[in-house]
């Protein structure tokens, strides 16, 4: 929940389902292999088809700005980094 809420800057959600785990490999960009927890997540408060977000890092570093917007789920195997890896499974 708390991954969701930094990266959308959304703050309600109910969790659904546990999807799975998965792992990704970062390099050549950093070399780490991250380990993931996926889980389908239903947002209930009302939100718009686009807004801003932010990540803070803590204040750490400056803030990564995002551009949030729906895409359809039919579309969602483009998403970066493996992050639609598991989508197949909201299908099971």
């Amino acid at each position: 929940m708390r991954e969701a809420r930094e990266e959308t800057g959304r703050s309600e959600f109910k969790v659904v389902s546990k999807l799975g785990e998965t792992e990704y490999d970062l390099s050549p960009y950093r070399f780490e292999i991250q380990r993931r927890h996926v889980f389908y997540l239903e947002l209930t408060e009302p939100t718009p088809e686009r807004w801003a977000s932010q990540e803070d890092h803590d204040g750490e570093q400056e803030p990564t700005h995002f551009e949030c917007f729906w895409i359809p789920l039919e579309a969602a195997h483009i998403l970066q980094s493996g992050q639609g890896a598991l989508l197949g499974r909201l299908y099971d």
